[in-house]
Order: structure tokens, then sequence, then C-alpha cells
């Protein structure tokens, strides 16, 4: 048995709840929480980076804290945010596919 009881999630539950309740109109996430982290309440959002934006906003988050990751494939990354609320980690994460990038074309000789 890892030791970790489901009191331990008290705070993610917390915020989640809380956050239901301030923000009932925001968009949906997937919701993470963790034995590994158990003080944390993950929010990932799927292809619309809207959707992170509002939430960043209702948490009050420095748009300055929003770090970006790019797949080394160049088809997409995750935006990335940590924060507090109602006693948790908050992170949130807004993943992104980006379009195909065009090859110049050759010109023609």
């Amino acid at each position: 048995m890892s030791g970790i009881r489901l009191k331990d999630l008290n705070a993610p539950l917390t915020a989640l709840e809380l956050l239901s309740l301030e923000h009932p109109g925001l968009p949906a996430p997937t919701v993470g929480m963790s034995t590994v982290y158990p003080g944390r309440l993950q929010l990932a959002f799927h292809d619309d980076p809207a959707d992170f934006e509002a939430w960043r906003e209702a948490l009050d988050a420095d748009p300055a804290t929003v770090g970006m990751w790019l797949w080394s494939d160049g088809t997409g990354g995750a935006l990335t945010l940590f924060t507090t609320y109602a006693g948790a980690t908050v992170e949130l994460i807004g993943y992104l596919t980006l379009p195909a990038r065009q090859e110049p074309a050759e010109e023609a000789a």
C-alpha cells in the first residue's frame, strides 16, 4: 500500500468543488488527481486554447507564468500553468494541435 488515503486528496477535491460552484459556466476540463502528487489538481483541455485561457483568467493567474512545450515532430504542443487555489496546486494543461507546416515550393528553373 502507498500510505496515501483518500483524505490526503482533500485539497484538490475541495478545490474542484469550489471551482465548480464559483465558475459553473467555464468549459469542462479533463480532471486528474494522483497519489504521486496528492496536493495537485490537474485540469486539461484539448485543442481549444480559449478554454485554457478562460480558466487561467478565472484563476487570476499571471499570463507571464504560462509555459509552452512543443512536440519534437512539430504536430502539437501544450500550454502549462501552475497556480494555487483553495490550498491545492492547480495545474492547467492546454493541448494544442498545430497546423502542418507548408514547405516552400521549389522555383522552376
